[in-house]
């Protein structure tokens, strides 16, 4: 299959030896979604952007990945107007309160149910500009994925990778049902299981002898794979890179 502008990223993550190449698409995305947000273009003067950042604001994950980035101004001006959109719900919310009475003798509350407002600030810290976009982009990335299936290069790449992190394997297969084409149905469903099968069990071994060299009898022994197996079974099971120094404005 000819090489086009889209499909290069996902060609380059496949061709990068990682536990799972769709963390190393999503690393990439959230880092360009960081720059754009708080780097040297100052997307956040933007009207638009910063509508969208007032309205959304970021959860908690991408609150301390902004201050980590370093544009201390940058992130002050964005969560300041999304602070006082905050302050007004806010105003608005406890104005119309109405507490849930006390329990009975049975643990049951009497009187009134209360207003949604304490789900709506849980669901108001789970929102995110950021993670908004990574979703567009790793949506993106998997369309491509399947549509690169169609070509017997590709499939091989595939299956001389490492297989999948968890989480992204999971959404793969939910990806899989809106994007999946019929000429790569039987291959997919027939190799894909397997391949991560296998590099399930090749990491699992790699952290049985992690666990094994602290046994002093095991003390002169090789260290085969397993130096950095801690942090590929934590990718492995949770896409993510604990070794990651914080990301930062260059």
């Amino acid at each position: 299959m000819k090489e086009q502008l889209h499909t290069i990223p996902v060609n380059e993550a496949f061709d990068a030896g990682d536990e799972c190449p769709f963390c190393h698409l999503e690393r990439r995305a959230e880092q360009s979604t960081l720059r754009y947000v708080a780097g040297p273009g100052a997307s956040y003067m933007e009207p638009d952007v910063r509508a969208e950042t007032d309205k959304t604001g970021f959860c908690r994950e991408h609150t301390k990945k902004l201050y980590d980035y370093g544009n201390a101004l940058g992130a002050a001006l964005m969560l300041q107007t999304h602070f006082a959109g905050l302050l007004e719900r806010y105003d608005e919310e406890t104005a119309n309160f109405t507490p849930a009475g006390k329990k009975n003798l049975f643990g049951k509350r009497k009187g009134p149910e209360g207003t949604p407002f304490g789900r709506h600030l849980v669901e108001l810290s789970d929102k995110c500009f950021i993670c908004d976009r990574v979703d567009y982009h790793m949506d993106r990335y998997f369309h491509t994925f399947f549509v690169l299936l169609k070509d017997a290069e590709f499939r091989q790449k595939v299956l001389d990778g490492k297989g999948f992190c968890l989480r992204h394997f999971g959404q793969m297969l939910e990806a899989a049902e809106k994007y999946l084409p019929n000429d790569a149905y039987d291959w997919f469903y027939t190799e894909i299981f397997k391949l991560e099968k296998a590099h399930l069990i090749r990491v699992k071994e790699d952290l049985d002898w992690l666990i094994a060299k602290y046994d002093y009898r095991n003390a002169g022994a090789d260290w085969k794979n397993s130096r950095d197996a801690l942090q590929r079974t934590m990718q492995k099971l949770e896409g993510i890179y604990p070794a990651d120094k914080p990301y930062q404005k260059d």
